[in-house]
């Protein structure tokens, strides 16, 4: 497995065919959870910390695959909208489409980004939500409560799935 770091916040992984042989895998049939264990992999064998949580993209060639990791920080950022319009409009700005989360609370929405490492979330959030602070729990307690609408690349299923206003 070949590692090249891209910068202190990503890095690539490249998977040869006879790699792939031994853990019993084809390009093919790279998913979420075999890449995840292939970053394992490679965060064992150079003795890497910190990349636990981080957004991965899969690229599956003929004999190979490439696998590039974006670190995602562990503190995620809380932003309450009360009108669900201009958290849509919010979500269409946004440059990057962040891992994030939304939940129903308090009469309102509450969306939570996780920007990666150095990052600050997008100022576009601010202008249209409030910001709620960057509990670290917060996110999954309201999910272990019910109360998620989105408990995964809300961002994105918002952008793909209602209109700008």
């Amino acid at each position: 497995m070949t590692i090249q770091h891209i910068g202190t916040r990503a890095m690539s992984l490249y998977i040869n065919e006879h790699e792939l042989t031994e853990l019993n895998l084809r390009p093919s049939s790279i998913g979420r959870e075999e890449a995840r264990w292939l970053l394992a992999i490679a965060l064992e064998e150079k003795h890497l910390i910190g990349w636990e949580a981080a957004e991965l993209e899969v690229y599956a060639g003929a004999s190979a695959v490439l696998l590039f990791a974006r670190r995602k920080s562990g503190s995620p950022r809380h932003f309450r909208f009360t009108d669900f319009e201009q958290l849509v409009t919010a979500a269409h700005l946004c440059r990057d489409i962040l891992p994030s989360t939304l939940c129903r609370r308090d009469g309102g929405y509450l969306l939570t980004v996780y920007p990666f490492e150095g990052d600050t979330p997008p100022m576009v959030l601010s202008e249209y939500g409030q910001e709620a602070g960057s509990s670290a729990y917060l996110s999954a307690h309201l999910t272990e409560q019910g109360a998620a609408l989105l408990p995964a690349h809300a961002l994105a299923r918002l952008r793909e799935h209602f209109a700008a206003g």
